[in-house]
């Protein structure tokens, strides 16, 4: 903040003093990932000046509310700098190891059909029979969704072809409806 030849008093902020031998990332979390979360879960960064390197550090805060435009919630890491190699205001590539959580429900992330009013799945019903159902998600990771409510642990899901069957359900629906509208003209 000071320049040669300025004057200065004693409330000046003259400079600011850090000690980057260890530092703070800030990363916004998607909201479905937040049940994940908790202090001291390991994290790791990498950044574009050094792709072969990576730092270890760990979940510090949570932050107490998300951002109501981007529906992320931020969290602060730590990381220790020995080599002052990280700057303030770099961007990162950013591991937080959370891993789900056990004990769920969880289908292929192909079999949920998200229609933007809804999500829902196809339960194979046998003998060639098909019906949609409406259902509750929960976390996305790895090729997998959790279901936190609309199926039950024996239930079988289409999980390819689902819009194929969407699409023959509502073709036979419009040709069933153009036949009664067809039959009330005679």
């Amino acid at each position: 903040m000071a320049r040669d030849g300025m004057y200065v008093s004693k409330d000046t902020e003259m400079f600011t003093i850090a000690d980057s031998s260890q530092i703070w990332v800030l990363v916004d979390v998607f909201e479905h990932q937040i049940a994940w979360l908790r202090l001291g879960l390991e994290a790791e960064i990498r950044v574009p000046a050094y792709p072969s390197k990576q730092w270890k550090g760990v979940v510090d805060y949570l932050y107490p509310d998300l951002d109501p435009k981007t529906r992320t919630l931020r969290v602060r890491l730590v990381f220790p700098n020995p080599n002052h190699l990280l700057k303030p205001n770099m961007f990162a590539e950013v591991v937080i190891h959370g891993g789900p959580r056990k004990g769920v429900l969880k289908i292929p992330s192909e079999a949920l059909i998200v229609t933007g009013e809804r999500e829902s799945v196809v339960l194979a019903l046998g003998a060639g029979r098909f019906r949609p159902v409406d259902v509750a998600t929960g976390m996305h990771q790895g090729g997998a969704v959790e279901i936190l409510s609309g199926l039950d642990e024996d239930d079988t899901v289409v999980v390819s072809g689902q819009f194929l069957i969407d699409s023959e359900s509502s073709l036979q629906a419009s040709f069933a409806r153009m036949s009664v509208a067809g039959n009330s003209d005679e």
